[in-house]
């Protein structure tokens, strides 16, 4: 074994000790910190998965409309997508704000018009109902989100009165349109709060009556095969779509929002590394002192015929030793932790009072994490970098001092 790592392994762990209390406060210090980054980037990396997924699930991989103008020759565009290698389904669909009355109470959430037969096969509908059922839902009926409903009082079986736009216009010649009564099916949640706060569902048809469609539809949405990239397909669609017709991935129309959570997870590494910083500093601290209290030993070792050099590098290696066991030890905790998220989370709210509004509103009881080994490998190589960096002072320390000089100290 090199003498100097051997050096650096007894000074870290002396012999004829159970631990060495500079050793272990200095692995804690780096464990906690890596602990600490570790679970924070698994659940903000499991909220990005989540909240990506789900926008998939309600909105499609793929969007195709003309921005916000009617297209009419959708049945000729369908033919063509259908066409194309990489879609295994596509829907038609058309939307507009609408005013939902029911009891007195009204509402103003975005009214979507779908193909139902379709449209399953391109979102997730089905999974996100949470009262009622799909089998009953045709031109008569309709489908609330659960916060809809709960913000007018209706339940599944009530009907509610729909009035649209078109009437309003209709007004001014005269002429009078009833608003359509519809009863609601089932009502759904998405865990996405866009869409649970504001649409409402209602067959194609039904929608091209409200607004005066015809056969028009606002856009259609694409379910895509397993190995193509949306954004690379929606480029590619485009060269083949005349303006207005544009298509847009999901990526680029949560753009917005995808940047956010980006920047959110950038923040929080940023501000967590701060962690790992201070355990740096108590590292250096520590080795300073330790290079104050040995100075003869570090003498009489360049008396033997050790180098000022290797002296220096056998304090580098102590830095590298933490770096690397807290970095292990960091790495194990977090995903003991992780494992046990819910358990922790459930026992926390309970004692906090907090549970319901925990629930509804962050979904904490099932709290989601996902593991990456870039985000893993990048942490653990900047702990251990901080270390090695830590333990760069006291070995500048050592390299200055003149052997003579060393085996006087007092």
């Amino acid at each position: 074994m090199n003498w100097c790592l051997y050096l650096a392994l007894k000074q870290l762990f002396p012999t004829g000790k159970k631990f060495s209390f500079f050793s272990a406060m200095s692995i804690i210090g780096v464990a906690l910190g890596v602990t600490v980054l570790f679970v924070v980037q698994s659940v903000m990396n499991g909220f990005q998965h989540e909240i990506r997924r789900t926008i998939v699930a309600t909105q499609g991989e793929v969007r195709i409309d003309a921005n916000n103008n009617i297209l009419y020759n959708a049945d000729n565009l369908g033919n063509f997508l259908k066409n194309r290698p990489e879609v295994t389904a596509l829907a038609r669909y058309s939307y507009g704000v609408g005013m939902l009355e029911y009891n007195s109470r009204s509402i103003f959430p975005l009214i979507k018009g779908i193909d139902l037969e379709n449209e399953v096969k391109v979102v997730e509908l089905k999974k996100f109902i949470k009262e009622g059922s799909l089998q009953n839902f045709d031109n008569r009926s309709i489908i609330l989100s659960s916060e809809l409903a709960n913000q007018i009082g209706a339940t599944v079986g009530n009907s509610v009165e729909i009035y649209s736009p078109i009437m309003l216009k209709a007004l001014q010649t005269n002429e009078i349109i009833l608003p359509k009564t519809l009863k609601i099916v089932a009502t759904y949640e998405t865990g996405y709060r866009q869409a649970d706060e504001n649409i409402a569902i209602v067959m194609l048809d039904t929608m091209q009556d409200l607004y005066s469609l015809g056969e028009g539809v606002h856009g259609i949405s694409l379910k895509l095969k397993p190995n193509v990239r949306p954004e690379k397909f929606a480029f590619e669609l485009n060269r083949n779509l005349t303006h207005p017709v544009h298509a847009a991935s999901w990526q680029e129309i949560n753009k917005d929002l995808l940047f956010v959570l980006k920047t959110e997870k950038t923040m929080m590494f940023f501000i967590l590394v701060f962690i790992l910083l201070v355990a740096a500093f108590s590292i250096t601290s520590s080795m300073t002192i330790s290079v104050v209290r040995k100075t003869r030993e570090i003498g009489l070792i360049n008396a033997l015929g050790g180098t000022i050099r290797q002296c220096g590098v056998c304090f580098m290696i102590q830095g590298l030793i933490i770096g690397i066991a807290g970095s292990v030890i960091g790495v194990i905790a977090g995903a003991l932790i992780l494992k046990f998220r819910n358990d922790i989370i459930s026992v926390f709210v309970k004692l906090c009072g907090v549970e319901d509004f925990m629930l509804k509103f962050y979904s904490f009881a099932n709290m989601p994490a996902t593991y990456q080994l870039s985000d893993i490998l990048t942490l653990v190589t900047f702990a251990v970098a901080i270390c090695c960096l830590a333990g760069m002072l006291p070995a500048r320390k050592v390299a200055k001092i003149k052997p003579a000089d060393a085996l006087r100290n007092e």
